[in-house]
């Protein structure tokens, strides 16, 4: 069991499970009247921040106020998403996330001090990228079972971008399961993850398509497997888990925007629609196509039972590999 020590720290920024009631929101005029914050609960550079500030220029651009982007990392992204719980329901400070910090956490902390299907509203889904999993290009892994095969014969260590991620779940449920003998090495973020493996420094990662994809174009990391059921048309030579028969690995990463909850229906709506014009754009896609994205918009009426849903779907996934954190 991995200690994280956030009970003191997350009570500091959450407090109570209650919220600030509503503003007037009438009161203030049109929305938005000043610039808006948006927490990205992870550090600059990585793949969440990355379509933080790609949609919040376009948003920005468009009303007329400026999108602030607040990187507060740390404790596996639950003091960016507490900051964002606590924020006054008034529109002006939103968190951007993902499934590890709006889903997966709700199983793994069972002493945070907010309730991720109470005290968040979800806005809208952007983008989802699937995983993939990799080894140095100095690997004598080629395949995935000559990597599962050589985990079973001796050690192997396996990087994550934080305890707790999809990457650190997905590779404990392949270890677990495959009865390898197996070391979790977690880091900050997905690029000093990434680095280690590049030098060989660990045997193998559950990376994001996304934060892979330009290191295994260079031939510095080789692809063993990937999510989903269809191959990926900038890696057509690596074959899918589905294919090879690892459908309970298959899943996929997601970024979404959230507002506390109690923001007025009025500014959830006005975000959704924006962001729906934003990401229909073909020059927004093709850059997100680009960085490893696959843009995946869902409104404001379908992202609520997508969240319920996803909190479900981790709960399983954090249950078949054991992992608790504190």
């Amino acid at each position: 069991m991995t200690s994280v020590r956030l009970v003191a720290l997350l009570a500091t920024l959450a407090g109570t499970a209650s919220l600030p009631s509503a503003p007037a929101f009438a009161q203030n005029g049109a929305y938005p009247n000043k610039p808006v914050r948006v927490i990205v609960p992870f550090p600059a550079g990585g793949t969440t921040d990355v379509v933080a500030r790609l949609i919040g220029a376009q948003v920005g651009e468009a009303w007329g106020q400026s999108v602030v982007i607040d990187n507060m990392a740390g404790a596996s992204g639950l003091i960016g998403t507490a900051a964002g719980v606590r924020a006054a329901p008034d529109g002006y400070v939103l968190t951007l996330g993902n499934n590890q910090t709006h889903s997966t956490n709700a199983s793994l902390f069972p002493k945070i001090q907010f309730d991720l299907s109470k005290d968040v509203q979800p806005v809208a889904l952007l983008t989802r990228t699937r995983h993939a999993i990799v080894v140095p290009a100095s690997s004598p892994y080629k395949t995935l079972a000559e990597l599962i095969q050589g985990g079973r014969g001796k050690p192997v260590n396996y990087a994550s971008s934080s305890p707790g991620s999809s990457s650190h779940l997905v590779s404990e449920t392949l270890c677990s399961s495959m009865k390898m003998r197996c070391t979790h090495i977690p880091y900050k973020g997905a690029a000093p993850a990434v680095t280690d493996l590049i030098a060989g420094h660990v045997d193998f990662m559950t990376a994001s398509y996304a934060s892979a994809i330009a290191y295994i174009k260079a031939g510095k990391l080789r692809a063993l497997a990937i999510s989903g059921d269809t191959r990926e048309a900038q890696a057509p030579d690596v074959p899918t888990l589905h294919e090879l028969g690892y459908e309970t690995l298959s899943a996929d990463s997601w970024i979404g925007l959230y507002a506390p909850a109690g923001t007025p229906r009025a500014v959830l709506t006005k975000w959704s629609d924006e962001l729906a014009r934003v990401m229909a754009q073909p020059d927004i896609q093709q850059k997100l196509a680009g960085a490893g994205f696959e843009p995946w918009f869902k409104p404001l009426a379908q992202v609520e039972e997508f969240h319920r849903n996803e909190i479900a779907r981790w709960r399983k996934m954090v249950q078949t590999a054991g992992v608790t954190l504190e």
